[in-house]
């Protein structure tokens, strides 16, 4: 939850810690996060660098990997049925 806070002074927080300046915007979801909360390298912060899919690691995932357990984005999905999930590299190898 956001704590309240005054006018501009707000729109210039990190939205991750609401705490430092916003120095930097995601390239993937466009959050404003300070320094501490943003990987330059991959000029990602840190929330989407926990949710990015554990195959190709550039999108973000949608969900796990029946088989092997891992976070999938839907370009990694090779299988969907509705309910169950799995990765290109599962599906090719059973």
């Amino acid at each position: 939850m956001k704590r309240p806070t005054d006018g501009l002074k707000s729109s210039l927080k990190c939205e991750i810690c609401e705490e430092r300046i916003a120095k930097y915007k995601c390239k993937l979801c466009g959050r404003k996060v300070c320094e501490k909360d943003y990987l330059k390298e991959k000029r990602i912060c840190t929330i989407c660098e926990m949710s990015l899919c554990e195959i190709c690691k550039k999108n973000l995932s949608i969900g796990k990997c029946e088989k092997c357990g891992r976070i999938i984005c839907e370009e990694c999905t090779a299988y969907f049925d509705g309910a169950r999930r799995y990765c290109k590299e599962c599906f090719i190898s059973s």
